[in-house]
């Protein structure tokens, strides 16, 4: 009856007499009948049991297993059961035939399913990429945009970028995450940065990390000296903020004052975000530096978020 019930597809009926799961033969038309249903989430679990117990029906699970997977685009897992499979000494010929051609269609599969989501990612043509550069977008949209410059090839839009860089109108953020990826696929070119009223001249491939530049390491040093064992949460806030800071005005640090009245007026900021009572006065005294450079940073720290 179940192999009659087999041959006609009616699964659920088939399903419905196959209870008996000390059966191994039991479980493999089980899965047959779920594979038939559509059911792989099912399929899978029951097939990785039914592997686990199986002997006579082994290869016809595990073609079963691999099967399940494929649906359920676990492709690694099942490249990684295949290849230890066929790796093994002895395969039945007619099942050895059956697993490489399970392979190859995997590993088919898994690019064109990695092609598929490089192509989602890229949201924006090579057409508008250039528009927004040009004209602008929303913050979420020009980030969207420059995200999707990371793995495009950036040389396609420098007469653009040229003009954004030298724009004192654009985000100043935004022109980092540029010059960051221009400076990522080695573009060697001489570019005019323009920020918060400075201009300069650079070659993105000359340029400094900002994590590892000395003046994050300096900022960052000076606020442990102060807050490492007295608030730790605020010292936290306090490197976070600082690469932000560092962000908005890369890379003109020549202009900034000493890393010292950075920390200070960072440390100031969050205070009073924070509400916490605390004199300018005390907290120069514990960064040894004067109020006067403190209060002229102090503004484009607060204006950096």
């Amino acid at each position: 009856m179940i192999d009659e019930y087999l041959e006609m597809g009616e699964y659920q009926k088939a399903l419905a007499l196959l209870d008996d799961l000390e059966d191994e033969q039991v479980r493999y038309y089980r899965l047959i009948c779920l594979y038939g249903l559509k059911d792989y989430q099912k399929g899978l679990k029951e097939a990785r049991e039914a592997k686990a117990l199986a002997k006579e029906t082994y290869y016809d699970v595990l073609c079963y297993l691999v099967g399940f997977l494929k649906e359920t685009e676990n492709y690694e897992e099942a490249v990684d059961l295949l290849v230890e499979e066929l790796s093994m000494p002895y395969i039945p010929f007619q099942y050895e035939s059956r697993l490489n051609d399970l392979y190859d269609q995997i590993l088919l599969e898994k690019r064109e399913a990695y092609q598929e989501l490089e192509a989602q990612k890229k949201i924006f043509s090579e057409k508008e990429l250039a528009m927004l550069l040009e004209k602008g977008g929303s913050d979420d949209v020009m980030l969207m945009a420059i995200d999707q410059l990371t793995t495009a090839n950036i040389r396609l839009f420098l007469p653009q970028i040229r003009l954004f860089l030298e724009d004192p109108a654009r985000d100043s953020v935004l022109k980092t995450l540029l010059l960051l990826i221009l400076k990522d696929q080695e573009v060697d070119e001489e570019l005019t940065v323009v920020k918060h009223a400075h201009t300069i001249e650079c070659n993105p491939i000359y340029l400094e990390d900002i994590e590892q530049s000395y003046w994050m390491e300096a900022i960052v040093s000076a606020l442990e000296h102060v807050l490492e064992n007295d608030n730790p949460s605020l010292l936290e806030m306090g490197v976070d903020l600082t690469q932000y800071f560092l962000h908005d005005w890369y890379p003109l640090f020549e202009c900034l004052p000493d890393p010292e009245v950075i920390a200070c007026a960072i440390h100031y900021h969050l205070a009073g975000l924070m509400l916490m009572e605390i004199e300018l006065e005390d907290l120069c005294f514990d960064y040894g530096v004067e109020q006067e450079p403190v209060l002229d940073i102090l503004e484009k720290v607060q204006n950096c978020q």
